[in-house]
């Protein structure tokens, strides 16, 4: 009578095992497939958002929502007008209007600081992104804290030594064309063994489906 209570109860226990497991293994599923779509949703919002609030500073007159009430449709007239702009590079005529409007941009005081900063930042995350050289980690912004880093070039101040001094880009998130730059020792560094656009990925995702075999080593 007891070896039957014995099977009965241990068999309870394995059903319930079982059914536990695999609740949660449904519940992470809902995890992995839920957590990238917010992320999606919430960078796109952000993107809405910053978008509208530029259009807000135009007159009425010439504000698109004035005619197209839709949140969101300063996005789509951004894209749009990016497009275009990048379609004008590829013609003479094209370019050398987006020649003149650069160097309106850089003959105006406070305005050219601000245009050059811009531009050598965007340059970077596109077409030149080939000057950041490696992805690194630096230990900021206190010690025992570290942040992922991109190598840009060497230190170009006359009383530190080039070989043992770097300049480091640190993007920030969700924005990663503003950040920091850090003058680092070579010696502080550690290099990481993954691409530009993996350390992207990291950073925009902030670590979420970060691969298992990432090392750190000494930066040479």
């Amino acid at each position: 009578m007891s070896s039957s209570i014995s099977k009965i109860n241990n068999i309870k226990t394995t059903v319930k095992t079982k059914l536990s497991t695999k609740i949660r293994n449904i519940f992470l599923a809902g995890i992995a497939v839920f957590i990238p779509i917010i992320i999606t949703i919430f960078v796109i919002e952000i993107l809405i958002s910053w978008s509208d609030s530029l259009l807000s500073i135009l007159p009425r007159a010439i504000n698109p929502q004035t005619y197209i009430p839709v949140r969101g449709i300063s996005l789509v007239i951004a894209i749009i007008i990016i497009f275009i702009m990048g379609l004008m590079t590829y013609n003479y005529m094209g370019k050398r209007l987006l020649s003149f409007m650069e160097d309106i941009f850089s003959n105006i005081p406070f305005i050219k600081g601000i245009y050059h900063g811009a531009k050598q930042i965007t340059d970077a995350f596109t077409e030149n992104r080939k000057q950041f050289n490696h992805v690194v980690l630096v230990e900021f912004p206190r010690a025992g804290s570290y942040a992922i880093g991109f190598v840009v070039g060497k230190a170009e101040i006359s009383n530190l030594e080039p070989s043992e001094s770097l300049t480091v880009f640190i993007p920030t998130v969700p924005n990663p064309t503003s950040g920091f730059f850090l003058f680092v020792k070579k010696s502080s560094l550690y290099e990481l063994n993954i691409s530009i656009e993996e350390a992207f990925k990291v950073i925009l995702t902030m670590g979420i489906g970060t691969r298992k075999d990432i090392k750190a080593i000494p930066f040479n």
